[in-house]
């Protein structure tokens, strides 16, 4: 069966995540008459992974994770259907309904490729198939991963990214003896410099979370199911395994439609999310971007990067106009116990990406220090040393970190000099902020360090 629409452009979107989302809903905005068709392999509209950790905890229920989509006029939302096969010449997609088996042939003008990212799972390592070994991605896992929790009392988590140490917190949480594994010799390798990641690794130890740092896992061991991991020589038991080894794009569709992949493996797209195919785009984890900071391509894939991703796409397949020159790479990692993240290049980064890097470092309060238990904030900033020219920042604190990496991003993105900062005008009231703001104390730091003060 081919269906097609009549009287408006009609535009087909894969996938349903936040760069789908977001495509679809600028889409219509921007086209009044284009027959918008989305397809989704789920069975449910919208889902939060992020806030997948904090359903595990115990924080949110499962169902707050999930979300309907009202019905729509020239909008029509295929769940529980698979995109198989792309005909970017026919400019048609195939398409199947995973409950009966029917297989349909859209036709579009435009189409937006959003397939997103999946979970590595490293397979080279033996006893990766046995039971009670859980990737992170989609609500389903979280489930599995939080029944887990209640049978079971030991898990070991492989990969101290941002969901690994989120999901460690979330586990420990629930009371469970957590062990935390990671290959290279820190926390979030290539996110955080060593002395900032240093203090994550701190809080972590305190709060009773076991690390084990520059060990691979070299096997998982059990007879069906998990029962000890071992890595970097040490055997490790365990109930149950939690892979928080990071994401790859899932570029099989765009490949099948003839789109140009990047040198990082994911599809390369333009500043209006154009592949290289006429009538294709491209948004979110699938896609590169361009680092602001290095000009190089980078892999960003973040909720906040994908919104961008999705709606310039959106724009443009709708007919209008749109351009993201680049991202700055801003992340969070939000616990009930510690709150850290980054933005830009760290130190060491920039160093290898040939800047002359300058940085400073201050811990201060979050807050007026006459409240009780106040809050302090670690806040490390780097900049070009010749130029002035802000390059990244690094927060750890137990406060609201959000919003100091929210004015950095605009700071990087915008290729602000570090003096240009120092005119910097913050909100004030004691319960939330100081005189100086935290982050003004940070800036004022790197200025003397630059001798412009």
């Amino acid at each position: 069966m081919v269906v097609s629409a009549l009287g408006g452009e009609r535009i087909v979107i894969i996938g349903y995540g936040t760069a789908g989302i977001t495509a679809a809903g600028y889409a219509r905005r921007v086209g009044r008459r284009a027959e918008i068709t989305v397809v989704e392999a789920r069975d449910y509209a919208i889902y939060h992974p992020c806030a997948i950790p904090d359903a595990v905890a115990g924080h949110l229920s499962w169902e707050s994770l999930v979300e309907e989509v009202s019905e729509a006029p020239r909008f029509k939302l295929l769940l529980g259907h698979k995109a198989e096969e792309v005909d970017s010449d026919a400019k048609t997609v195939r398409v199947r309904n995973l409950k009966t088996g029917e297989v349909t042939t859209l036709e579009y003008d435009k189409l937006i490729i959003a397939t997103g990212s999946s979970p590595i799972v490293p397979r080279r390592i033996p006893g990766i198939d046995l039971d009670g070994i859980y990737p992170v991605k989609v609500v389903e896992d979280g489930v599995r991963i939080a029944k887990a929790s209640e049978r079971h009392k030991r898990v070991v988590v492989v990969g101290a990214s941002a969901i690994g140490i989120e999901m460690a917190v979330a586990l420990k949480s629930r009371g469970l003896d957590v062990t935390l594994v990671e290959l290279k010799p820190q926390c979030m390798p290539g996110k955080l410099d060593r002395d900032m990641a240093r203090l994550v690794e701190e809080e972590l130890r305190r709060r009773g979370v076991n690390l084990i740092l520059g060990s691979g896992v070299e096997a998982f061991e059990g007879k069906e199911r998990v029962e000890r991991v071992i890595a970097g020589g040490e055997s490790i038991e365990t109930d149950f395994v939690v892979l928080a080894m990071g994401v790859r794009p899932n570029v099989e569709l765009a490949k099948q439609a003839g789109a140009e992949l990047g040198e990082l493996g994911a599809v390369k797209v333009n500043s209006r999310m154009e592949t290289s195919v006429p009538d294709v785009y491209a948004a979110g984890d699938c896609v590169e971007s361009v680092n602001l900071v290095t000009g190089k391509p980078t892999l960003a894939q973040f909720a906040s990067v994908a919104f961008h991703h999705g709606r310039v796409a959106g724009i443009n397949a709708a007919g209008g106009s749109a351009e993201l020159k680049g991202v700055v790479v801003s992340w969070i990692v939000a616990t009930e116990w510690l709150k850290f993240g980054a933005v830009g290049l760290t130190h060491d980064m920039a160093k290898a990406e040939g800047f002359d890097p300058i940085s400073a470092t201050v811990r201060t309060c979050a807050w007026a220090c006459i409240y009780p238990e106040p809050v302090s904030a670690v806040i490390k900033l780097t900049a070009d040393r010749e130029s002035h020219r802000l390059l990244g920042a690094q927060i750890f604190s137990y406060g609201n970190v959000a919003y100091m990496l929210d004015v950095l991003s605009l700071a990087v993105s915008k290729s602000m000099k570090v003096e240009d900062l120092l005119d910097l005008e913050t909100a004030y009231a004691p319960s939330v902020s100081t005189v100086p703001d935290a982050l003004y104390v940070a800036i004022d730091a790197l200025a003397r360090r630059l001798r412009l003060v």
